[in-house]
């Protein structure tokens, strides 16, 4: 309690409410499904950490009663909890709450990820922690190498599996089942055979409690058949013999869940968080980087997340957004394990940071105060479109998100729309006398990263070249003339020249303030009074009034406040002027079916001009002959 008090947890969350007493006062097994940012972490790391607390109150208390003879009934440095989740952010992210809940007491929680040199891990496990948070892939390898602290479950007294639906996607977690396979049954024997149980240190009276099997995720479906045996219990007997963990169900019989399971199902009121906003924009695909610049220029501000489904097109993303000025943070599965904690911890310390990421940063994690979503290209499912959108609106807050929308994703969109049973979306609102300004700085960017990405690829291509040379121990010969060396150098120098003056009036636009086409220099409301310049004339009047309420310091300097840019969120914008807009699938359908004929149409009758024209020339030719 002084732990929560700490971090400024004021009520628990419904999650939190329903799992708590079940898990820490009853002792029961749980399955546990909430929408994300509901607070799941805490729903099991509370259970967890009160338990431990109470034995080690206890174990002191036998130590002042029989003194060293304590140790032989209580025995330090066993593994009490292991926790199991799907990536490695997530583990940290897990690692870092409960170091933080366990921060007055003597518990220890440590994170075994891969992506980190597995001694490193080791010697963290020398220690003998008493909790630890994983991955399934580097706790199996450390698992079958023998290492002892993992090896010793006959003490566990929880396993949780934290985004469990994520962990049984075919082929992706195959380790997590040798894993549960290692663990104890409840009468205290082994599943398996592999176990050797000759060096494990008796488990004390205080600890030997039945384990406890929590497993959490976002979304739950479990049949009625099923629940009536959680009811009864599993039969032991009967464990499943199965080659893959292919549903929530067959991964909570392996993992030999007790009977009266607490089952726990928030998810059935509404798949999406209450307070969130969604709305979308219909673009070209070549157009959707222009909206994207638009969105963060115009309305950047709050954490942003973007999501796109490729490296290929978040790379091409960050690089333009770079030129541009503006502070990207990346997150994709091909960057290394110390660069992917860099860039979450840079966007998390920066209140107005943007994250361009692919679907690994959709779920589990945790980025507070995002305040815009946007989907830069359309996930492939509905519930990885869940799991994105949860990334803002979580705990209890309000945000939104933005979804561009390209004439070929509109029947997709339809699609999704009608998975939630939701029959309209907002339009985001546009001012669209901003975009030609828009569209100069994102031409004189597009260049820019043309030319850089040719010069790269020529670095790139030269500096493997002589690395293959210096190993093969092999003397690159240049066969080029002097001409030709020539010619190279002059269009490598006007490259350079080109490249340096495109910067030059890139420079020059992104100087000033982004604004409208009509904008008058002369007369800076001349062409009316846009609702973005309304709400800020607004803001600026309620300033000076609040102002004039209080004495000013003598000589205080003035704030500069720059008008028509960065000073209304999207949910805000949304909220005042978005424009409800119903999604008929069939509608949809339909005419995206009309203009796919219609394009066929123009393609056939081009073709037969073509052909016909060929024809006249041929005849002309012939008759010529």
């Amino acid at each position: 309690m002084k732990s929560i008090h700490r971090l400024g947890f004021k009520e628990p969350t419904p999650i939190q409410e329903k799992c708590i007493p079940k898990a820490a006062h009853e002792g029961k097994d749980v399955i546990g499904a909430a929408e994300t940012g509901s607070g799941k972490t805490l729903a099991f790391g509370l259970p967890i950490m009160q338990r431990l607390h109470e034995e080690q109150e206890k174990v002191e208390r036998m130590r002042s009663e029989k003194g060293e003879e304590a140790e032989k009934y209580a025995p330090k440095g066993v593994l009490r909890a292991l926790i199991i989740t799907p990536t490695r952010e997530l583990a940290l992210q897990v690692t870092n709450h409960l170091q933080a809940v366990s921060k007055d007491s003597n518990i220890r929680v440590v994170p075994i990820v891969g992506g980190v040199a597995p001694q490193k891990q080791e010697r963290l496990l020398k220690a003998r922690p008493e909790v630890v948070v994983g991955t399934p892939g580097r706790l199996w390898e450390l698992m079958s190498g023998g290492e002892i602290h993992l090896v010793e479950l006959h003490s566990l007294s929880f396993f949780v599996l934290d985004e469990a639906d994520r962990m049984i996607e075919n082929g992706h977690f195959r380790e997590l089942q040798s894993i549960i396979d290692m663990l104890p049954l409840s009468n205290g024997s082994l599943r398996g055979d592999s176990q050797d149980t000759q060096n494990c240190v008796t488990v004390s009276n205080v600890q030997r409690k039945k384990r406890q099997t929590l497993v959490f995720s976002a979304t739950l479906a479990l049949s009625a058949d099923f629940r009536k045996k959680l009811k009864r219990g599993l039969s032991k007997s009967k464990l499943p013999t199965i080659d893959g963990l292919s549903s929530i169900e067959t991964l909570s019989e392996r993992a030999g869940m007790r009977a009266d399971t607490a089952i726990i199902d928030l998810t059935s009121t509404s798949i999406l968080a209450n307070k969130l906003e969604e709305s979308f924009i219909e673009c070209r695909e070549e157009d959707k980087d222009a909206y994207l610049y638009y969105i963060l220029s115009l309305h950047g501000q709050g954490r942003t997340i973007v999501f796109c489904t490729s490296i290929a097109a978040l790379r091409h993303i960050a690089s333009i957004l770079r030129i541009l000025n503006i502070n990207v943070c990346t997150l994709h599965a091909q960057m290394q394990q110390r660069a992917r904690v860099k860039e979450a911890d840079r966007f998390r310390d920066n209140e107005n940071g943007l994250l361009i990421a692919t679907d690994v940063a959709a779920r589990g994690l945790d980025f507070p105060g995002v305040r815009t979503v946007v989907h830069y290209q359309l996930p492939h499912s509905a519930e990885i479109y869940v799991h994105r959108s949860g990334r803002t609106a979580r705990a209890s807050a309000d945000g939104c998100t933005v979804a561009l929308i390209s004439p070929k994703e509109t029947t997709k969109f339809a699609t999704l729309c009608r998975s939630f049973s939701r029959e309209s979306f907002k339009r985001f609102p546009l001012e669209s006398s901003y975009l030609p300004e828009i569209m100069k700085r994102l031409s004189l960017a597009r260049q820019i990263e043309k030319i850089s990405r040719k010069g790269s690829q020529e670095k790139a291509e030269k500096s493997w070249l002589q690395r293959n040379a210096e190993i093969l121990e092999l003397d690159i010969e240049e066969n080029d003339s002097e001409e030709e060396k020539a010619i190279a150098y002059r269009k490598k120098k006007a490259s350079s020249n080109q490249l340096k003056k495109l910067q030059e009036d890139l420079n020059a636009l992104l100087s000033r303030p982004l604004q409208p086409k009509t904008f008058s220099h002369r007369f800076w409301a001349g062409a009316g009074v846009s609702p973005l310049l309304q709400h800020q004339f607004e803001e600026l009047a309620k300033e000076k009034l609040d102002d004039s309420s209080k004495v000013l310091v003598a000589n205080k300097k003035r704030k500069l406040v720059v008008i028509g840019q960065d000073c209304v969120e999207p949910l805000q914008a949304l909220r005042s002027a978005g424009e409800e807009v119903h999604m008929n699938v069939k509608e949809v359908a339909e005419k995206r079916k009309m203009m796919q004929t219609l394009k066929k149409k123009r393609k056939d009758e081009k073709k037969r001009l073509r052909d016909q024209r060929r024809k006249q020339r041929r005849k002309l030719t012939g008759d010529g002959d």
